[in-house]
């Protein structure tokens, strides 16, 4: 039994997607550039929870209407 190596299998690349260098507003779902820090239609910042914004939000449009 010699120095045989099994042979070595080549890296697993990422497929590239269509959705690279977007991100999709949690809350309004607008895909917006990477580069944005907040959404260019509702201004929410990037990474920021529908929970709290519907926690904190929604109490507001029923003072509206």
């Amino acid at each position: 039994m010699g120095d045989k190596k099994s042979p070595t299998r080549p890296k697993r690349q990422a497929k590239p997607s269509a959705d690279d260098g977007y991100w999709d507003c949690s809350v309004c779902t607008f895909k917006n550039s990477a580069e944005a820090f907040k959404c260019s239609i509702c201004d929410v910042r990037k990474g920021t929870s529908t929970s709290i914004f519907c926690n904190f939000i929604s109490p507001l449009f029923n003072l509206v209407g």
